[in-house]
Order: structure tokens, then C-alpha cells, then sequence
């Protein structure tokens, strides 16, 4: 017997229906193989279930056993019965993610779960979710609120945009005057305490630092970077902006080697995304530092030195453990083979891309459009898409939150939730367990209270709308995206 459990995400495997219920203890005794970390599942079951626990003891309501047929880092198998709950994994992360669906089913059944089998894993490994803030601050506390919805949910990675032409967000104790007086700044312990925060709940924290272009916030502290000497004023909105760092300068090159080791020593995640996007090259042409540096080089024209530049970058970044992450928008066969590009542009043709990928299409993932633009169905559909379709080397998917004209929480909530959610699940769940009504059903019925008591829904009648204006809307962005391709000198197929 199946039933569609109130899950989000909904389990990727087999779901079967037992007979009876199992009634929530008022204190969780927990037998637990010695081969995963007691205090890790102890806090699990204290933070996301709500109780106290105990390991040991007689008739213990959570057996948690190592899974001695799984291959999967991130799967497990839950078997809820009438006397105890059945946990199987081969990592902490698979444990943490059946603890996630029992909550659920806590919530979701509050009297008595009904008892079921669970087998899950998911279908995309990188499941992720890009923050700006640079453009509007985000407060450390704020960012764990974010990082506890994304576990909630099975997302595995926080991508945090820290710099920008608008903001400069972390603190170096090399060049102090970066974001020196501005709205906002993560100190070192700041960002170790936020880390840390995320680790606990299985999330990797990647910093992207956005270079050569999208500079202007460095320009205006350290105006000897750029081509012209500046003086540079940091800009409000959006925009792409025709001062960028010059690479003909020694002590440019030292400075974001430097800001790299730095960024780096912060964050213990193996990867690195230094941005790599929009980069108009003109100041490049009228650079006599810049030029000298491509006559050196033998480069042919500025792309050339733009390439050797993001490959001097990435093999910097390698030395010092990381791999790198570039936006494709000038990665083609010349860039280091072992970059991963991550595709934004819904005008480029990523299927042609060798490098490994992450899937970020503008009209599908870009969760700062309004709901006219991106409606919640075309979110929904979008991890069975990426499944169905064949890349070189898929790493996975993320959604993105830019925030030029995104300040406030109750902001990023009314973009984020529920497509955020919907998201969560279409990267999750195997594309033959997709399914939008049910989506829609348990959501409407359980979303509120699997977030956090205070996050703010987009009201339902905007959810969706009409696919004659959707369409209208989304040819207009188009023709915006081509035109700003255009001016940073994108080549468009």
C-alpha cells in the first residue's frame, strides 16, 4: 500500500505504508552505533524534533544503525513503527536528513505518525543557494534564520555573494580599508561563527569574491587597482560598470592573491568562486599597464588576457587547496579544465560546455524576478529538467537571490518562500516522483509550520499567473539580458 506522505521534499525511493502509529515520547532514548557521533545526533533530535534525548538505555524509541548496503553519502532509510522510529545511513549527513523527515512527519501528524518505510537519497548532489550581500547587508544572525530553512529542506550548499561593485562585505586585515564605513561588514570571527552554524547542519559555505569585474567597492578604497586611478564613487542598483581591477599591475595581483588566501583561511570548504562575470574590457584598451602585460604575454587581444588572468586565479586558488567557480559568460576551451562554470546566461549554450557545471538559468532560478517573471510551476519543473537533460559533468543546481532592490527580511521572504521550497524538492527528488499538485497540497497545508514561525509566504494568488502576461514578461527581460550581454562583451551564440 503507498500513500503520499505531507514531505518536502518528497522521498526519492520507495514509500510504503505499515500498519499502525507510532506517538511521540516525551523524552527520545536513542540507541546509537558507536560508528556515527552521539553529541552530533543528540543535537540533531534536541534542535530539530524539539526534544530531549538520551543515548542508552531499555526500549529505545530511535535506533540508529550504520546502513550496511548503502553507497550514498547523503541517503538513508527510515522505518517508523508502532514502538520505535529505524534510522539507517552510512554518514551523519544521511542521519541528519532522515531526523529532517521525521520532523516533518511530527509536525505534519502531531497525535500519531502513521507507520511507514522511507528509502531517499537525493538526485542532485549540489543543492544550492546563492545570498547577495553585497548589494543589501545581511546580518549574521539573519543568515543562520536562512541556514536553518535551507537544512530544514535538504539544500547542501550556501553560496554567499561578499562582494560587488555595490558593497564589499568581509574584512581583511591586509587592506582594512575594505568596506571601511559602509552598512555592513563580517568580521573574521563573524564569518567563522556563521560557518561553523552551517557545518552543524551539513550546508558548505562558499565565498565568492567577483573579479576583475564588478569591482567598484575595492576601486573606491584602493583607486591605485584600477586603470584610470580613479576617484571611484561605490554606485546604488544595478548596473555594469566600466572600471574593473587592472590586471597590468603588479600590486593589483598581489592584492587579490592576497584577498584569496585570505578569503580562503575562512572558509573550509574545498571551493572558491571568484565570479569571472559581466566584464567589459575597454578600460583594458586604453591601459598602457594593461597593454605592456598583454605584450609580454604574446595575448592576442584583451579576452586573452581576461583568460590568463582567471587561469593565473584559479592556479593560485589550487595551490591553496581550492577549486575554482567562474559564471560562464567568457569560460571556453582555453580556461583550466578543472574550473567549474556556473550557468546563468539563458543565451548561452551550456550544453556545449566541457568544464563540470552548475545549472543557475536566469528564468529559472533567479528568485529575485517577481512572480510574473518566475512563477512558481516553472520553479517546480525545473530540477526535473536538469535530470532529463545530459551535461558533461552536472555537479547540480542553485537558486539565486541578488538584491539590488532587496533590503529587508520580509523582502527576501515574499521571494523566497514559497519558490525557495519548491525548488528545495525539485532538486531532491527523483523526476519520476515529481508531482506539483502534491506539492502544492502539503505546502498549502504544512508549509507554515516546517519554516520557521516567522517567515513571511507570498500571498497564494501570486503563486502563479498568466502564461500569456508570464511570457510577454520574460521576452522583455530577454532583450534587457541580450542588450547587458552585448555591453560586457558576452560572445552570444
Amino acid at each position: 500500500m503507498t500513500e503520499k506522505l505531507p514531505l518536502i521534499p518528497y522521498p526519492s525511493g520507495a514509500v510504503a505504508m505499515l500498519g499502525g502509529t507510532f506517538s511521540k515520547p516525551s523524552r527520545l532514548v536513542i540507541a546509537l552505533d558507536p560508528s556515527f557521533d552521539a553529541e552530533c545526533v543528540l543535537l540533531y533530535v534536541r534542535e530539530q524534533l524539539g526534544m530531549e534525548a538520551q543515548e542508552g538505555g531499555q526500549s529505545p524509541d530511535l535506533i540508529i544503525t550504520a546502513a550496511a548496503d548503502a553507497t550514498e553519502e547523503q541517503a538513508y532509510r527510515l522505518e517508523v513503527n508502532p514502538k520505535e522510529c529505524r534510522i539507517e545511513a552510512i554518514t551523519l549527513q544521511g542521519v541528519f536528513y532522515a531526523v529532517q523527515t521525521l520532523r516533518q512527519l511530527l509536525l505534519a501528524y502531531p497525535e500519531a505518525v502513521p507507520c511507514c518505510r522511507i528509502e531517499d537519497k537525493p538526485a542532485l548532489l549540489w543543492r544550492a543557494f546563492m545570498l547577495d550581500v553585497a548589494r543589501s547587508f545581511c546580518p549574521v544572525e539573519e543568515g543562520k534564520r536562512i541556514i536553518d530553512i535551507l537544512a530544514s529542506f535538504k539544500m547542501n550548499v550556501l553560496h554567499l555573494h561578499l562582494s560587488d561593485d555595490q558593497g564589499w562585505r568581509i574584512a581583511s586585515e591586509s587592506y582594512p580599508k575594505l568596506g571601511e564605513g559602509e552598512s555592513g561588514r563580517y568580521s573574521k570571527q563573524e564569518i567563522k561563527d556563521l560557518v561553523a552554524y552551517a557545518q552543524a547542519r551539513h550546508i558548505m559555505v562558499i565565498p565568492e569574491i567577483d573579479m576583475p569585474g564588478h569591482f567598484t567597492a575595492a576601486l573606491a578604497s584602493y583607486p591605485k587597482l584600477s586603470c584610470t586611478g580613479g576617484p571611484f564613487t561605490i554606485p546604488t542598483g544595478e548596473g555594469i560598470f566600466s572600471d574593473i581591477l587592472c590586471v597590468g599591475k603588479d600590486e593589483a595581483l598581489s592584492f587579490v592573491k592576497q584577498i584569496i588566501e585570505e578569503t580562503a583561511s575562512l572558509f573550509p570548504a574545498p571551493y572558491i568562486h571568484l565570479g569571472g562575470d559581466e566584464i567589459p574590457l575597454d578600460r583594458w584598451v586604453d591601459c598602457p599597464d594593461c597593454q605592456k602585460r598583454k605584450r609580454v604575454l604574446r595575448l592576442s587581444d584583451e579576452k586573452a588576457l581576461l583568460r590568463w588572468f582567471l587561469n593565473e586565479m584559479t592556479s593560485y586558488a589550487r595551490g591553496l587547496g581550492k577549486q575554482v567557480i567562474l559564471y560562464n559568460d567568457y569560460v571556453d576551451e582555453g580556461y583550466d579544465k578543472k574550473i567549474i562554470t556556473q550557468v546563468w546566461n539563458p543565451l548561452l549554450d551550456a550544453s556545449a560546455l566541457t568544464h563540470p557545471v552548475i545549472m543557475s538559468d536566469y528564468f529559472h532560478t533567479y528568485l529575485d524576478m517577481d512572480h510574473t517573471l518566475l512563477p512558481l510551476p516553472v520553479v517546480y519543473r525545473y530540477g526535473k529538467q536538469l535530470q532529463t537533460q545530459k551535461y558533461s559533468s552536472l555537479y547540480g543546481s542553485e537558486f539565486m537571490l541578488w538584491t539590488e532592490y532587496i533590503a529587508t527580511r520580509e523582502e527576501r521572504d515574499f521571494h523566497l518562500f514559497p519558490r525557495l521550497i519548491a525548488g528545495a524538492e525539485s532538486f531532491w527528488t527523483q523526476e519520476g516522483q515529481h508531482d506539483y499538485r502534491r506539492f502544492m497540497h502539503t505546502f498549502a497545508k504544512h508549509g507554515s509550520a516546517y519554516l520557521s514561525s516567522d517567515a513571511q509566504i507570498t500571498p497564494k494568488k501570486q503563486w502563479n499567473t498568466s502564461s500569456i502576461v508570464s511570457a510577454f514578461a520574460r521576452y522583455k527581460r530577454r532583450r534587457r539580458v541580450k542588450r547587458n550581454s552585448r555591453k560586457a562583451g558576452i560572445s552570444l551564440s
